[in-house]
């Protein structure tokens, strides 16, 4: 027996179908992509979260950080805007600093770290970055400051501290400088940038030995590293270990065949050690490459004497 279902039934039955039908969840798939690394594709997925919901704040916000980590600056600058439009939170104003730093819009960034900072005064991050940034400023002082309160909210944050030895050293405070660079390896061992950074500060400083000694950490892990070597060479040269400053000229040179400096230095090393030829032939490479010292060493030290024949 057939049983006839009403039509105002049917038509009731649809309706309730389709409520019940999923609705895309764009937000949520977006978050996946941008969680995975799919930057591009999370940007898509935004994309449709935001035709559909227009005030939705946080999809504003991931869809610029997603564009800021795909360099699109002036797309994740208008979409933190937007955010901030309809929610004044740290994380818009953190972020669009970021862009705005990575678009040296230095100004504009400073500016928004100190709006994120009023919103989360625990945040060392936002002092670390904003230290930065005043730093490019020339704001030395200030910056200091920043770090001082990065590093006190967060003691093992070692990079505040290389930063912070980074001005020290700007201000001549030498010691003060190798003191955070020193801090920041006891933290992390492998970071090679206060490694050469506290290796240079040596060098200042006139503790030659000291100096070597890092830049030779720092050739140990990274053979390629040219300024390490042009350090480590110059540190031999003060020490009068010509022979060492020698072979490490001669590894730039290796590296960049068209180095003038390393060629200059390298033939004032030979120069040192009574080996005249291979020195004036080091000078005068460097003068042929544009390095203008060369020429009063190659005067000194390598122009023939003119002989004058005697009259009958």
């Amino acid at each position: 027996m057939n049983i006839r279902i009403p039509i105002y039934i049917l038509i009731l039955l649809i309706i309730v179908f389709q409520g019940c039908a999923p609705v895309p969840d764009f937000f949520r798939e977006a978050s996946k992509k941008y969680t995975s690394g799919d930057y591009a594709g999370s940007v898509f997925e935004y994309d449709k979260e935001i035709q559909n919901h227009k005030d939705n704040d946080s999809a504003y916000l991931m869809r610029g950080k997603a564009e800021n980590l795909l360099g699109r600056f002036n797309d994740a600058v208008n979409d933190f805007t937007k955010s901030l439009e309809l929610n004044k939170g740290f994380s818009a104003y953190f972020n669009r600093g970021i862009a705005y730093l990575s678009m040296n819009e230095n100004t504009k960034a400073e500016s928004d770290f100190t709006e994120a900072i009023k919103l989360k005064l625990i945040s060392d991050t936002a002092y670390y970055c904003r230290g930065y940034v005043r730093n490019l400023l020339n704001k030395h002082e200030e910056a200091l400051d920043d770090y001082n309160i990065a590093i006190l909210l967060n003691p093992g944050y070692a990079n505040a501290y290389v930063n912070r030895g980074n001005i020290k050293s700007e201000l001549e405070d030498y010691q003060g400088a190798v003191e955070d660079y020193t801090i920041s390896i006891d933290i992390n061992p492998n970071d090679i940038s206060a490694y050469f950074n506290r290796g240079y500060t040596f060098k200042l400083l006139g503790e030659y030995e000291r100096a070597i000694s890092d830049l030779d950490y720092i050739i140990g892990i990274d053979s390629l590293n040219k300024e390490a070597y042009n350090l480590r060479g110059d540190s031999y040269l003060n020490l009068k270990n010509y022979s060492k400053a020698i072979i490490d000229f001669s590894k730039i040179i290796e590296l960049s065949p068209h180095d003038a400096k390393a060629f200059f230095n390298r033939g004032l090393a030979y120069i040192k050690l009574k080996k005249k030829k291979q020195g004036c032939a080091d000078l005068t490479k460097s003068s042929e490459l544009g390095y203008v010292e060369a020429n009063a060493e190659l005067t000194k030290n390598c122009k023939k004497p003119i002989l004058i024949k005697k009259k009958k």
